[in-house]
This record gives structure tokens, C-alpha cells and sequence, in this order.
């Protein structure tokens, strides 16, 4: 029988390992604020379709839309670079 390890948590310090991680907090923040899909995309310009693309993690939008996004919902986004 394999040992087989179990996943890593996600979100560890807030700090962001993949666009599905974006995407969990996109959705608990959108969720938490009692706005629908559809209702974030009207207010973002965007599509319902991108919206629950970019909550799974499966988004191929450009920056610029997910930036809006956050922006909307109160999700402060940063980058810092490594080591620093």
C-alpha cells in the first residue's frame, strides 16, 4: 500500500500559491458580502462565465479584469518579491 502525503494547506500567511487560491478567497469574500456571480459581473463589466472561471481557480482573463474584480469586493492585492 502507498503512503500517500496529505495536500498542503492552502492560503498559509495569505500568501498565494496558485489562481486557485485567489479564486477560494474571491469566493468566500464575494459570498460574505451577499452578492451573487451575476451580480459581481454586472458590477465588474464582466461575464458570469469569467467570474466562475476565476473562483475555480481556471480564469485565463487578463489582469487587468481580476484586479476590478478584487478591487470591487474589498480584496487588497500585493506583490513582493522574495527574500526581500
Amino acid at each position: 500500500m502507498d503512503f500517500v502525503l496529505p495536500p498542503k494547506p492552502r492560503n498559509v500567511d495569505g500568501k498565494l500559491r496558485d489562481a486557485q487560491d485567489l479564486g477560494e478567497i474571491i469566493r468566500k469574500r464575494r459570498k460574505s458580502i451577499g452578492l451573487t456571480q451575476g451580480e459581481l459581473a454586472a458590477a465588474c463589466h464582466c461575464s458570469v462565465r469569467f467570474i466562475s472561471e476565476l473562483e475555480r481557480g481556471e480564469a485565463g482573463g487578463n489582469i487587468k479584469q481580476v484586479i476590478r474584480v478584487c478591487k470591487e469586493i474589498g480584496i487588497d492585492l500585493f506583490a513582493k518579491v522574495r527574500g526581500e
